[in-house]
């Protein structure tokens, strides 16, 4: 997962040093910055006690970041991949609330799972699949002992399952799809995925396929493509729908 910042907190500080003099730039700047930093602090903190205090519950992995020169990717991929972070569980939640959709009617694919947090959490709502597609396959590793033992303990309501390759090679399953995407690689790997969903909504027309794309970087690429339409946003997440050619 990535760690760039919102496009909101991007857009205050760009507010902040609009039309200033260079010595007012440098004040403002600072003021701007150290402000967001105050604000977001507390958030930080509560969401890393949180992290922690899954993995306590649960005798999981999940919370430790690893960055990606440790990850074994291939150079040729890294720079079209970010370093792992795990989404916390309000992400999820706030990502059903945004598509009112209702879990078990649908399949859900997390696009760079990383250790299977979120996979984790979908297995237990629980959405009909839930899929993390990750290319490490050391973190494809931590996410499925992570996996069985989270189902071992009582958390999973369905099998959690594990991909591993370049998520642009992925091919989705049949069935209504809620896709998880925090912002896991750059626009290249995104179009591949986004062709494979196009394809699966060319072969059955009927289903849903819906996209929530948390600190969506390149939301905008999304939005360009005449196959989706963009049905709602909120709390940066940008939630598209595969409507077809």
């Amino acid at each position: 997962m990535n760690t760039t910042p919102s496009p909101s907190a991007l857009a205050r500080v760009r507010q902040g040093i609009a039309g200033r003099s260079p010595a007012q730039l440098i004040q403002a700047s600072v003021k701007t910055i150290t402000a967001i930093i105050k604000q977001a602090m507390p958030k930080a903190r509560a969401a890393v006690r949180a992290d922690q205090a899954f993995d306590r519950q649960w005798g999981t992995d999940t919370s430790r970041q690893i960055g990606m020169n440790a990850l074994d990717f291939p150079t040729s991929l890294k720079k079209g991949s970010f370093h792992y972070q795990p989404s916390g569980a309000h992400i999820l939640d706030e990502a059903i609330a945004l598509a009112a959709i209702t879990p078990a009617e649908h399949v859900f694919i997390d696009y760079g799972c990383g250790k299977g947090r979120i996979v984790l959490l979908a297995a237990a709502k629980p959405f009909a699949r839930a899929i993390g597609v990750e290319y490490s396959a050391m973190l494809t590793s931590i996410a499925q002992t992570n996996s069985m033992t989270f189902t071992a303990r009582g958390g999973a309501k369905v099998t959690p399952e594990f991909w591993q390759g370049n998520a642009a090679d992925y091919v989705p399953p049949a069935g209504p799809l809620f896709c998880y995407l925090y912002n896991s690689f750059g626009e290249e790997i995104l179009a591949g995925c986004l062709d494979q969903l196009e394809a699966a909504k060319a072969r059955d027309r009927s289903r849903p396929i819906l996209l929530a794309y948390v600190n969506p970087q390149f939301g905008d690429a999304v939005a360009a493509r005449a196959a989706w339409h963009e049905r709602a946003s909120a709390n940066d997440i940008r939630l598209f729908e595969c409507v077809g050619a």
